[in-house]
């Protein structure tokens, strides 16, 4: 079997990984590419997110790959059964936005040969959130990380970014990566294609070896799983959700609604907080499965503030 282009899909949480990996999913492209997604948090709310066309998804739960997954098995094994499985032409990783790229590509150098006959190391493209993303890149080292170890640079959400944001973001990343290559692509097929095609385009990555020279700090970060299958009320929800403020770095996650048909979801990205309606539940088990992570998140008094949204119906 000839080896298998790997890319890695890296930024920070809430940057737009899973949306840039549904238009590529879904544009009319052709080609075979296995997704897999590493979760942040017990509950898969990426995977349910992401649209497959003929892609092949696995799921990797439980935390940031480069410290609470074992490098040496969950992942690289995981990659070489979808390699063997569905055989596609392109394999593609959404780390969780915590992770840094570095160390997964050193990870690489450890893993069984016939692990490492199957994978060509692709490159790495970091999305930064073009309205966020100077700020984000100023407080969090693993965001800084991520561009740090980025051959592409992808600026998203800039239909709704101010010009200063944009100027910033663009100053920020070319600061600590010049050798990068900055893009974005507007919304329609002519764009979805030409991003396909420049995050599938297989370069050489930047060589790892610099990113755990600091200290890990993903400990000040905590990831709050709420699930349960009372409905909530959407105002005391949201002021719930929105009482975090800053602290609050990213919430995504499907909601049960009192009093309403169809599926709630919730979503903290950058600096905006949202609540949407979705498709209806349908004969689907109504269930609030909602993640929020922010820094040093008071678990219990999360869960207490959500309990006091339910209803009756």
């Amino acid at each position: 079997m000839e080896h298998v282009p790997f890319t890695i899909l890296t930024g920070w949480l809430g940057a737009g990984k899973t949306t840039a990996v549904n238009r590529m999913l879904a544009a009319p492209h052709g080609r075979r590419v296995a997704v897999l997604v590493n979760e942040l948090g017990r509950i898969a709310i990426d995977s349910r997110l992401i649209v497959g066309r003929g892609g092949d998804v696995l799921e990797l739960a439980g935390g940031c790959v480069c410290c609470k997954l074992d490098v040496k098995s969950d992942l690289w094994d995981g990659i070489a059964e979808v390699v063997r499985r569905s055989r596609p032409e392109q394999v593609v990783l959404e780390t969780t936005g915590i992770a840094e790229p570095a160390a997964i590509l050193d990870g690489l150098h450890r893993v069984p040969d016939e692990v490492r006959a199957l994978i060509q190391p692709a490159g790495v493209v970091c999305v930064v959130d073009g309205e966020a993303g100077a700020a984000q890149l100023d407080r969090r080292d693993e965001a800084r990380e991520q561009v740090i170890a980025a051959d592409r640079v992808m600026l998203s959400k800039l239909d709704v970014a101010a010009a200063d944001a944009v100027a910033a973001a663009h100053a920020r990343v070319h600061q600590l990566n010049p050798a990068a290559e900055l893009a974005s692509f507007p919304t329609g097929d002519d764009g979805a294609m030409a991003m396909t095609a420049w995050l599938l385009e297989v370069r050489t990555p930047r060589a790892p070896g610099h990113a755990h020279h600091h200290a890990h700090r993903h400990g000040q970060l905590v990831a709050v799983v709420y699930a349960d299958d009372a409905p909530l009320v959407a105002g005391p929800l949201m002021a719930a959700v929105e009482a975090l403020g800053d602290r609050l770095v990213r919430a995504k996650g499907f909601v049960h609604l009192a009093g309403e048909p169809r599926r709630g979801f919730v979503e903290r990205a950058g600096v905006r907080t949202s609540l949407t309606l979705r498709e209806p539940w349908g004969d689907e088990p109504r269930r609030t499965e909602l993640v929020l992570i922010g820094d040093d998140l008071d678990e219990a008094a999360v869960r207490r503030a959500v309990w006091a949204c339910r209803a009756g119906g």
